[in-house]
């Protein structure tokens, strides 16, 4: 079966773990980006209390990223977990990225940067994705 790496902001991480459980229970293995605060077995409030430094919290969020782009070069397949449409910063790395590696690129949701919709090999809900892997 395939591999499908998914890209998105770490608002919809709850929703992206819930979708990726769907893939796996079809036989896919399917990559979730981790937020550095669950790799590092902290909790959000600890973050927001400044607990942390900008450094210690730089440094993390630049390994996850990193990280990620490896998940991309592994997988078969990205998929980009763009509700309401939205794409950050990180997520555009990523497109290119997997563009760069030839990677089909499905988005979850319409993009709206006319110059990356060129990128997205196709629009299509998670029950369709499946059908687009074999």
């Amino acid at each position: 079966m395939k591999t499908i790496c998914f890209c998105g902001s770490f608002k919809f991480f709850k929703e992206m773990e819930n979708d990726a459980a769907l893939l796996r229970k079809k036989g896919f293995t399917v990559i979730v980006p981790t937020p550095s605060h669950i790799r590092h077995g902290h909790k959000p409030e600890e973050l927001k209390k400044g607990k942390y430094d900008l450094v210690t919290l730089t440094k993390w969020e630049g390994e996850g990223a990193y990280q990620h782009l490896e998940n991309i070069r592994k997988s078969d397949a990205v998929y980009i977990f763009n509700k309401g449409s939205y794409l950050g910063p990180a997520v555009t790395v990523e497109i290119g990225f997997a563009l760069a590696l030839r990677k089909p690129i499905f988005a979850r949701s319409r993009v709206k940067d006319i110059t990356v919709t060129n990128f997205i090999t196709k629009v299509v809900s998670l029950k369709n994705l499946p059908e687009l892997l074999k």
